[in-house]
């Protein structure tokens, strides 16, 4: 990393340093005519459209092999996860939801239980966080209306064993099932074959994207209504119906053609990791050494995503972190870090929050021992 990104330690919030290739399309875009997707013949819109389209293809790997033709692009993961559940029928019905969701699902679903009315379920779990399988698989019924699991959490980073969710869920149950990748796609990637109906994915984070861009994939893009209508370059002649075709059904309006073309060169040209699970574990290790230090983390280190929280006995979060800031000019996230229900779930509510800490693909093993000291020094 260079100099001036040593000490950013925020990756949770957002990606930095970005992709190289993203500031080159950046650059080249405020200089040359950018075009508007799928919109005209000129040479710039279809060299734009081209791009997105080669975008839509490479996430399709990246989501488990999907259709590239429904996904759909949008501000990110927040916009996605309203348009899904302002249209699903949850009057009276039940809703399962994984035990370290982000408010970008939960204040969306307190809206919606206020105007209809519906159980909310939360996934039996271990300690961590992590979903108990076959707890999950003797409690939840078929009849449900959706199962909803952040596929990695931004709290304390544990991975949910996705492909024995979508088991039990989808496979077994029938139940539709929505996974959110904000925090887990870059780093990793859906497993191919498993079942699935929606997944919300952002561009910011560990695609390495720029801020304001991500979208969505759905399966069958009858099971829900657009949230948005309007032009989209196709059936124009026609103001009373939205069309049925994919991705114009949920593309009104012109989308963020500078950010998806930023967004496609980063995820294009994807950055190796520097540090490996094994180089967090030596960093746990030499942090839990001090005994009034509680680590947020996954209970097994497989599961970890590159992320983790901490919390002190005696020390508030906020102190830790300006702390880091002003004594070592190191950038971490105190607080809730939006999301209630996962400090509840690990017991650090009451306390309010965490101390967390995003590692990026940038990142070297000096720059974690960087950290160890200031850790150490900082929560003696």
């Amino acid at each position: 990393m260079s100099q001036n990104s040593l000490h950013y330690f925020d990756c949770g919030t957002t990606s930095w340093p970005k992709s190289p290739e993203l500031q080159e399309v950046l650059a080249h875009y405020y200089e040359h005519p950018i075009g508007s997707y799928g919109r005209s013949t000129d040479p710039a819109t279809l060299h734009a459209t081209a791009d997105i389209e080669k975008l839509r293809d490479r996430l399709a790997v990246l989501l488990g092999g999907v259709d590239p033709t429904h996904i759909v692009f949008n501000s990110g993961a927040t916009e996605s996860i309203n348009t899904i559940l302002s249209s699903l029928q949850l009057e009276g019905r039940t809703l399962w939801i994984s035990p370290l969701e982000h408010n970008a699902v939960m204040r969306p679903l307190t809206r919606l239980k206020t105007r209809y009315g519906f159980n909310l379920r939360i996934m039996p779990s271990a300690p961590d966080g992590r979903v108990n399988i076959e707890r999950l698989r003797r409690e939840a019924r078929p009849g449900t209306a959706l199962a909803i699991v952040n596929a990695e959490s931004n709290v304390n980073g544990v991975i949910q064993p996705l492909e024995e969710i979508a088991q039990v869920i989808g496979g077994e149950l029938g139940i539709p099932l929505l996974i959110d990748t904000a925090q887990y796609l870059g780093f990793s990637q859906i497993p191919q074959r498993i079942e699935f109906d929606y997944i919300v994915f952002s561009g910011h984070k560990g695609l390495l994207g720029p801020t304001g861009t991500g979208g969505f994939y759905i399966r069958n893009p009858r099971s829900i209504e657009p949230l948005i209508v309007g032009g989209n370059g196709i059936h124009s002649e026609n103001y009373t119906d939205t069309p049925l075709e994919m991705p114009e059904r949920f593309s009104a309006g012109t989308p963020n053609m500078l950010g998806l073309a930023a967004l496609a060169a980063a995820v294009e040209h994807p950055v190796a990791w520097n540090t490996s699970r094994q180089d967090w574990k030596n960093l746990f290790d030499q942090i839990e050494r001090n005994p009034d230090v509680r680590l947020l983390r996954s209970l097994d280190l497989t599961h970890q995503g590159p992320l983790f929280s901490l919390v002190h006995q005696t020390k508030r979060a906020d102190e830790i972190a300006n702390a880091l800031r002003y004594d070592h000019e190191i950038i971490v996230r105190d607080g809730l870090h939006c999301a209630p229900l996962a400090h509840q779930t690990l017991g650090t509510l009451a306390q309010g929050g965490s101390v967390r800490i995003g590692f990026s693909p940038f990142h070297t093993n000096e720059d974690l021992e960087l950290l160890a000291r200031a850790l150490d020094d900082v929560l003696r």
